[in-house]
C-alpha cells in the first residue's frame, strides 16, 4: 500500500494590507497631518497611517522595475505625489511638507524593493523564482527584477554588502563618528549650556551650541537627523547682516539724538579753555611784576 506524504499546510499570515482604518477616516475627508516647522516627518497620531498609505500607493501604482528611486522618471513621481496629496492634508507651499512626502516615497520605495528581493531569495533557485513569480508585481516587472538579481554583477555587490554587515557587532547610527566622540560632544554641550545664565538658555542658544560643537554641513543638521531642516548658512548670514544693520541704525539715531548736547558741551569746553588762557596770562603778568 503506497504511503502518502502529509500535505503541508501554509501558515496563516497577515495578507496584503487593505488600509481599513484609512478608508474609515477617508470617508470624512482628507487625513489630517501635523508636520512641525523645521521637521520633515509627521508628528501626530496619524504617522503610521501616513507611512502605510504611501506604501499602499507605491505597491499599487509605482513601476518597481526601476532599480532606484532616483531612476524613476519625474512624471511618474509627480503622479505618485498627486495621489498622496489627494488623500492627506498637506500645505504644498511649505518646503518641509513637500520634503516629508518625497522622503517617505523614497524610503518606502527602497523598502518595497528590499522586500521583493527577499522574496526572490526565498526560492530554491533563480529558475524557480522566475517561474513562481510574485503577486506584489506584474510578471513583466518580476522577470526584469529577477534578471537583475540573478546577474553576476548584482550577486557580487550583494554578497560583499552581506559580508560587510556580518562584521558589524553594533548597529552604529552615527556615521563615521565613534561613540567616544559622541559622549565627548554631549559632555561639551552640557558644559556650555551650564555656563549660560538661566535667562539665556533659549532655543537659539541651544541651536548655536549644536552648530558650534557638531560643526556645519550644508543641507543637514548634524546630530539632529535628516528630518530636521537645518538653518542654512546663507539665511544665518542674512539674519546676522540684518541684526548688524539694525544695530548701526540704532547707533545712528542715538548719535543724532545726542548731537545737540555734544555741540553744547564742545562750546562750553572752548569757553573754559579761553578762560583758562586769560587766567594764565594774568598769572604770568602778576609774576612778572
Amino acid at each position: 500500500m503506497p504511503v502518502t506524504e502529509p500535505v503541508k499546510q501554509k501558515k496563516p499570515g497577515r495578507g496584503p494590507a487593505k488600509c481599513t482604518e484609512f478608508n474609515k477616516l477617508r470617508k470624512h475627508g482628507k487625513i489630517p497631518l501635523k508636520i512641525s516647522d523645521g521637521e520633515m516627518a509627521p508628528c501626530c497620531e496619524n504617522v503610521e497611517m501616513f507611512t502605510t498609505r504611501i506604501s499602499w500607493i507605491l505597491k499599487h501604482n509605482a513601476d518597481m522595475s526601476y532599480y532606484r528611486w532616483t531612476d524613476v522618471p519625474k512624471a511618474d513621481k509627480d503622479e505618485l505625489i498627486e495621489r498622496v496629496r489627494g488623500d492627506l492634508e498637506l500645505d504644498w507651499d511649505l518646503y518641509n511638507h513637500r520634503m516629508a512626502v518625497m522622503k517617505a516615497l523614497h524610503k518606502r520605495f527602497s523598502a518595497f524593493h528590499c522586500g521583493l528581493h527577499k522574496k526572490y531569495l526565498s526560492y530554491g533557485s533563480h529558475e524557480e523564482a522566475l517561474a513562481s513569480g510574485s503577486i506584489l508585481v506584474n510578471p513583466l516587472v518580476w522577470a526584469k527584477l529577477c534578471e537583475r538579481w540573478g546577474s553576476d554583477s548584482f550577486k557580487k555587490i550583494s554578497n560583499q554588502n552581506r559580508e560587510n554587515r556580518k562584521k558589524h557587532n553594533i548597529n552604529h547610527k552615527a556615521g563615521r563618528k565613534s561613540f567616544v566622540r559622541i559622549l565627548e560632544e554631549k559632555k561639551e554641550m552640557v558644559e556650555k549650556m551650564n555656563s549660560l545664565e538661566p535667562e539665556k538658555r533659549t532655543e537659539e542658544s541651544v541651536a548655536a551650541i549644536f552648530r558650534e560643537v557638531l560643526g556645519h554641513k550644508a543641507g543637514y543638521a548634524k546630530g539632529l537627523g535628516e528630518m530636521v531642516i537645518p538653518e542654512s548658512t546663507r539665511e544665518r548670514d542674512r539674519q546676522r547682516d540684518k541684526e548688524y544693520a539694525t544695530l548701526v541704525e540704532r547707533h545712528q539715531k542715538d548719535a543724532e539724538y545726542h548731537k545737540p548736547t555734544v555741540e553744547v558741551m564742545k562750546g562750553d569746553m572752548i569757553k573754559m579753555m579761553e578762560r583758562q588762557l586769560e587766567t594764565d596770562k594774568i598769572l604770568r603778568w602778576l609774576l612778572a611784576e
